[in-house]
């Protein structure tokens, strides 16, 4: 047995506050295995192990050398933070939409981890019904759902959040029912007298003005709408700066050529040009490590990277 290794390992648990159990299952092995190689009884293929072992190692160097893109307050963050704030104070209806990758869900989380205890955000499933709306609303609310019919359920729900201060965001709202988005507008906005806020892509503005889809009861209540147009080159080295603080604007702009107006493939570029510099041992990014990176990224319409 290599004690070299079984050394590096301890030191690597230690270091980065991991379980044996954690450990183990990320080098698919159970944790008993572990347990039995870290005491010198594991009477299996300890070459193998070891292999797992280092290469678990090089995986967690290689993870935690990499800056994780932190959320950035950029103009859209600030927009939309402010488009909920005016839903929750002043207990109206919201309509956020733009395209994929453009930071919505991450605005989301941002006022929702600022706003912990008056805020319920639901990440919509597709083909969420009003049934499974009303349960997600009540388990973030503490509401007892065991034995209780869905009429009183919806009354408790309600009631609750007529009596709190409250805002309710649905993310990725374009993927309810038809049905569960009317319903959604009488329990929070009508009867529990709260904020609503909807937040999707553009679609989901023209599913709500759609006359055969009757949602003119949620239209004529929407009191704020914002349509977010994307990421712009301000906001752009904003992010790249919060990573490598003395990048170049060339840099920048290479990234942004690559990405345009998606936030979403413009953070995944920095992360994977991140693990093309750990790799070859490169401190500063320069073009070549933009292209390298851009070229593992799948561009919208299919195009080439």
């Amino acid at each position: 047995m290599n004690l070299g290794i079984k050394d590096r390992l301890v030191e690597a648990l230690d270091k980065y506050g991991l379980s044996q159990a954690q450990a183990a299952r990320e080098m698919n092995y159970s944790p008993s295995v572990l347990s039995a190689y870290l005491k010198d009884e594991y009477k299996g293929d300890v070459q193998k192990l070891e292999g797992a072992v280092l290469q678990w190692i090089a995986r967690q160097v290689k993870g935690r050398e990499r800056k994780r893109v932190p959320v950035v307050e950029t103009g859209d963050l600030r927009r939309m933070s402010n488009a909920i704030q005016i839903a929750h104070a002043e207990k109206d209806i919201a309509l956020i939409v733009a395209d994929a990758g453009s930071g919505k869900s991450t605005a989301a989380a941002w006022y929702a981890k600022y706003n912990e205890k008056s805020v319920v955000l639901i990440h919509v499933v597709s083909g969420m019904n009003k049934r499974m709306l009303v349960h997600e609303i009540a388990r973030q609310l503490s509401i007892d759902i065991m034995k209780v019919s869905f009429t009183t359920l919806v009354k408790n729900v309600s009631d609750m959040l007529f009596e709190r201060d409250m805002v309710v965001i649905l993310d990725e709202a374009d993927y309810l029912r038809a049905d569960a988005l009317e319903f959604t507008r009488r329990l929070v906005y009508d009867l529990g007298q709260s904020g609503l806020v909807l937040i999707g892509l553009p679609r989901l503005k023209y599913q709500i003005q759609n006359l055969r889809n009757d949602h003119r009861q949620l239209e004529s209540r929407v009191g704020v709408f914002l349509h977010l147009s994307g990421l712009s080159r301000v906001d752009a080295n904003l992010i790249a700066e919060s990573v490598w603080s003395k990048i170049d604007k060339k840099i920048v702009d290479a990234i942004f050529n690559v990405s345009r107006t998606d936030v979403r493939q413009f953070t995944k570029i920095i992360e994977r040009m991140q693990q093309t510099m750990a790799i070859n041992n490169v401190t500063e990014p320069n073009v070549d490590i933009v292209e390298s990176a851009a070229a593992l990224i799948m561009r919208r319409g299919g195009q080439a990277a």
